[in-house]
């Protein structure tokens, strides 16, 4: 009887695991076919160029953004930040110095929801939200979106394509949001870039996040890119770039 019992336990977790493993390669199918599905929307990385864009999620905020900016400044690099309408709204100077430095703006949602547990309503107006914030301070409608978290699904990039929007997402994570120290945030970059990357970091985060690791790495990681023969650009330069590989040095 107890064998029974243990044998039809392990075929239960047998069984259990192959679902499991099966959701999960299917979901991961899935995912990986939204860039074909959504062709005009949805994008991961860039062409393969010597090209690369840095993009900073969740500001601003008046601790990391301005340290940020000044850095981006100082080493002649400009950059994607997708901010939260929330945090637009209570530092709209923060915006217009973005702006003004020649870095572009992008939509977040409003409070960083997970849109793809949200309703279609719901989608739209953390969107919409966020992109009359925006104008309201800059004049300017911007039309690239990153989903917090990266989350996407048909319905999410259905509204965007409808609203006139992009999605983008990254292919390098600096993983700096867990309050990681300089050296590592550095080497989860480093170790990631390919032509055409995307780099996400965070130029804000909750009152836990210690966002010192990425202000502290990034002119490194600047200054160690440029050596290997890396462009940085912003998110539209990448993705509207010449497809045609640029030399550079090894």
């Amino acid at each position: 009887m107890r064998k029974t019992i243990i044998h039809h336990a392990y075929f239960f977790v047998f069984f259990t695991s192959l679902i499991t493993a099966y959701a999960a390669i299917s979901e991961k199918a899935y995912a990986s076919n939204y860039e074909e599905q959504f062709p005009h929307v949805f994008k991961r990385h860039g062409p393969p160029v010597y090209k690369v864009a840095l993009t900073f999620d969740d500001g601003p905020d008046l601790t990391y953004t301005p340290k940020i900016l000044n850095i981006l400044k100082r080493e002649h690099v400009k950059a994607t930040f997708f901010v939260l309408g929330v945090h637009a709204a209570c530092h709209p100077e923060m915006i217009r110095r973005i702006i003004k430095e020649g870095h572009t703006i992008g939509n977040h949602t409003f409070d960083h929801i997970n849109l793809i547990h949200s309703t279609r309503s719901k989608i739209k107006w953390e969107i919409a939200a966020t992109e009359q914030v925006l104008v309201r301070i800059s004049g300017q409608t911007p039309k690239w979106f990153r989903a917090p978290y990266g989350n996407v699904n048909p319905l999410v990039l259905t509204e965007l394509q409808q609203l006139g929007y992009r999605a983008v997402n990254w292919s390098v994570d600096s993983n700096d949001w867990k309050s990681l120290p300089a050296k590592i945030v550095k080497q989860n970059i480093l170790q990631q870039v390919k032509p055409g990357a995307i780099i996400l970091q965070h130029c804000a985060g909750n009152e836990k996040e210690d966002l010192t690791g990425t202000v502290r790495a990034l002119p490194d990681v600047i200054h160690t890119l440029k050596k290997r023969g890396y462009q940085f650009v912003t998110i539209p330069q990448l993705l509207n770039a010449d497809t045609k590989t640029v030399h550079a040095k090894k």
